[in-house]
């Protein structure tokens, strides 16, 4: 993540325990997708959400990815309007449902407008690193504890189940049963992000598959998917590259696995999504669905946005941008300036990159993978 800061289908089913148990029979059964990221779209007045989510569904924007994260009030990557909203634990084990209450009506306009979400529980940048030090590294200390002790672990797989077994004051049941609205939770954002030796190491605590299967438990029979968050925050260079960790693709109870990764070059994307070290082939051979979950384009990047995003409509891999703001972003005239910018903000007016076309020929594009039935 760029901050200051299978599966029940209509087209295959995933029997857990046989994860290679089928192949890819229908790879052009569905069409492929694209969205957004925005983390702090629940702290936003109602008013902006709507005309934000109105237009990016005006695109054909089907997935927006949401985050149960606090957010400070003031101006936020453009958004000179944003509202404070409270953590969900400043104490470990103490819960504000503020912030839930909060997502909860985010929801339910993008469920007016026929967008699913895919909802990250918490972010692995708050243990110590990019996002500052919340409750779990206040009361750990660091991150490696934090994905090592198993009483951390049981304390984060309480928040997983508070978030999924949340009411939702505006659908009535618990979001664990919204599948119609949610399309997949996030293990975290980006797990062990600051921890390469433990990636290294292929997760030794077992932390990955340990959380996913409280997720799965708590889920029961839903049709929401688990994905996994971007292991490591990929960066795709400098022996930094755990998007596909063996552990995670060889765990039962993960659905999704969540590609991360910030390209200069569009060659270098074509290499990891459909070349040498393709992540459809290894995602298919091991029976997962797998999507780019999180990827932006800085100006100064070697490949502009729209020559990067046609590696991934030709691919037929759906993506999420990270990410497509509401207001202006820092190469737009008049754009708020020290409002909290990392250079890959995507104004919905910029000049940057054609988000819309991109979109549109996603959803035209034959997916590598069957889709149906989940987005």
């Amino acid at each position: 993540m760029r901050t200051s800061n299978i599966t029940k289908g209509l087209g295959w089913v995933l029997v857990l325990g046989l994860t290679n148990a089928f192949p890819f029979e229908q790879r052009a059964a569905s069409k492929s997708f694209a969205g957004s990221n925005e983390y702090f779209l629940h702290a936003l007045p109602a008013a902006d959400q709507k005309t934000y989510v109105e237009t990016l569904a005006g695109w054909g924007v089907k997935v927006l990815r949401l985050w149960v994260t606090n957010v400070s009030a003031g101006c936020l990557k453009g958004s000179t309007d944003v509202q404070s909203v409270p953590a969900l634990e400043d104490t470990v084990g103490t819960y504000d449902t503020t912030v839930l209450k909060a997502l909860d009506d985010t929801l339910k306009l993008l469920s007016d407008n026929k967008i699913k979400a895919i909802i990250s529980p918490h972010n692995a940048n708050g243990l110590g690193g990019s996002a500052g030090c919340d409750a779990y590294c206040s009361k750990y200390g660091d991150s490696s504890t934090f994905y090592s002790s198993d009483d951390a672990k049981a304390d984060y797989d309480k928040r997983i189940a508070t978030i999924l077994n949340f009411q939702s004051p505006n659908f009535g049941k618990a979001w664990k049963e919204l599948s119609d609205v949610i399309l997949a939770f996030d293990l975290e954002n980006e797990p062990m992000i600051t921890n390469v030796d433990k990636l290294q190491a292929n997760d030794p605590d077992d932390w990955l598959c340990g959380r996913a299967s409280a997720m799965r438990k708590v889920l029961g029979d839903s049709l929401i998917k688990t994905a996994t968050g971007g292991v490591g925050g990929s960066q795709y260079c400098c022996d930094h590259e755990f998007n596909l960790l063996d552990k995670a693709l060889k765990c039962d109870a993960i659905d999704i696995m969540s590609v991360h990764g910030y390209m200069s070059k569009a060659s270098d994307w074509e290499y990891f999504i459909s070349g040498d070290a393709s992540v459809l082939d290894q995602a298919n051979e091991a029976g997962k669905l797998v999507m780019v979950e999180e990827w932006g384009v800085s100006t100064d990047n070697q490949d502009n946005f729209d020559t990067q995003v046609k590696v991934f409509n030709d691919a037929g891999i759906p993506w999420l941008y990270w990410q497509v703001v509401p207001g202006k972003d820092q190469t737009e005239s008049g754009a708020p300036s020290s409002c909290g910018y990392d250079g890959f903000e995507i104004g919905v007016n910029s000049g940057k990159g054609d988000v819309a076309s991109a979109v549109g020929t996603a959803n035209a594009a034959d997916a590598n993978q069957d889709w149906s039935g989940i987005v």
